[in-house]
């Protein structure tokens, strides 16, 4: 895929997690900004390996989901001990994994070969 065509996928995948995703984070503002000051959005952080790793699975459950994005993404982040703990997991602050069943669902939404997103 050329870097046009992969910023063009990336934007579209943006957009459509900040419909599904950001729209219900409870890190959102009452104005719809995102509350978060302190520390950057996993979702803004790790979304393009997400769509890569996501795109490598075929799945109606999301364990396989959850287990390829702590082994691919979680396990190169910098907020996970090397024990393998993230705290911000741990307390549902990681938008990436609380909200991973939205974040594949939005992904899926445009990566799909029937997609027009």
């Amino acid at each position: 895929m050329d870097l046009t065509k992969s910023n063009e996928l990336l934007e579209r995948v943006w957009r459509r997690i900040q419909e599904r995703v950001c729209s219900v984070c409870l890190d959102r503002h009452d104005d719809g900004t995102c509350g978060l000051s302190r520390r950057n959005c996993a979702l803004t952080v790790h979304l393009p390996r997400a769509i890569e790793v996501a795109s490598t699975i075929d799945s109606t459950q999301m364990e396989p989901y959850y287990e390829a994005f702590e082994r691919e993404i979680c396990a190169r982040c910098s907020h996970e001990n090397l024990d393998g703990a993230c705290t911000l997991r741990a307390r549902a602050e990681c938008a990436l994994h609380a909200y991973l069943p939205l974040v594949v669902e939005a992904i899926r939404e445009v990566t799909s070969p029937r997609s027009d997103a």
